[in-house]
């Protein structure tokens, strides 16, 4: 007797790789910003992502987002400089509650 669950789960394979492809560049992304910050914010530091050719900023408290918008262009260069493609803005948002 076959799995009846066989073919609900064959199509799943493609679907997780291409996410775990994503969230390993999102991981990657996330440590080159991290290094790329003033030793001050990086355990502030949440995340870090593309939105088009933008660089999305999240820290964990509005009280870093100055300072991470003041630095923003020297940000941009070193990670262009790095190997990153082009970015357009930096763009610095607040998601409270990061854990770890």
């Amino acid at each position: 007797m076959s799995d009846p669950l066989k073919g609900l789960f064959q199509g799943l394979a493609p679907g997780l790789a291409a996410l775990e492809k994503k969230a390993a560049a999102a991981q990657s992304l996330t440590d080159k910003v991290r290094a790329g910050l003033a030793e001050t914010l990086r355990p502030h530091l949440v995340s870090a992502s593309r939105r088009g050719e933008d660089l999305v900023v999240i820290m964990d408290s509005a009280a870093w987002t100055p300072r991470v918008r003041y630095g923003a262009r020297a940000l941009k260069d070193r990670l262009e400089a790095a190997g990153e493609p082009k970015i357009g803005k930096v763009q610095v948002k607040v998601r409270a509650g990061r854990s770890g």
